[in-house]
């Protein structure tokens, strides 16, 4: 296979360019999966369904944020636990809740940068028989402040999951599965600054939580 000349002495393999980004792709994936919670409903009779996605922000803290709607939801930890959530606080408006959860974040606090268009992202959700996908594509507009919009696949299990850029920076949360549009098949997502607002709001009214930085 030909190598790709750039200047006069540099080239480079398509085939290790490639190899490179897949081991890059999984590599964010193994880490940044682990920041992740499943999110179900709870029934009348008990009985549980898929609902929707979370993830942790803070290091040390119970917390984690996911999409507005939180009544009746259980979270659903890896080693097979499962609790009832407590709402902290919740933006109907941006579909932002935070939660308190039965698991405190062992993780590093995660960073956050802004989207931009032409980034690639990650996002991490959990189908509708809760198995946790890893999709990648990249941001393709920027509907508003506080809506950016992605190419990469979501079902509506991914709602509540977080979005992440190349560097392992939160840039936003996906906030329902993909729709068709003129522009083909996309995933609206919120801006990470309204998340970073909304959450930093909650925890500095309460001297229990850090800020988030």
């Amino acid at each position: 296979m030909a190598c790709l000349r750039f200047g006069l002495d540099a080239e480079l393999d398509p085939y290790q360019l490639a190899l490179a980004k897949q081991i890059n792709d999984k590599n964010i994936n193994e880490k940044m999966c682990r920041y992740m919670l499943c999110l179900k409903y709870k029934h009348a009779d008990g009985s549980l369904h898929a609902a929707g996605s979370a993830f942790y922000v803070m290091h040390g803290q119970r917390l984690a944020v996911t999409a507005a709607g939180t009544n009746q939801i259980v979270a659903c930890y890896p080693d097979g636990r499962q609790s009832d959530v407590i709402t902290l606080g919740e933006d109907r408006i941006a579909n932002i809740s935070i939660i308190k959860v039965d698991a405190t974040c062992p993780l590093p606090t995660v960073r956050h940068t802004a989207p931009n268009v032409g980034d690639t992202v990650y996002l991490l959700g959990f189908s509708s028989a809760s198995k946790l996908n890893f999709t990648k594509g990249m941001v393709t507009s920027m509907e508003q402040a506080a809506i950016f919009t992605t190419d990469a696949y979501a079902d509506n299990g991914f709602s509540g999951g977080p979005v992440f850029n190349l560097h392992m920076e939160l840039v936003g949360m996906v906030l329902c599965g993909a729709e068709v549009t003129n522009q083909g098949t996309q995933v609206r997502c919120v801006n990470v600054a309204k998340v970073e607002g909304f959450v930093s709001g909650i925890t500095a009214a309460s001297p229990a939580f850090g800020l988030w930085s």
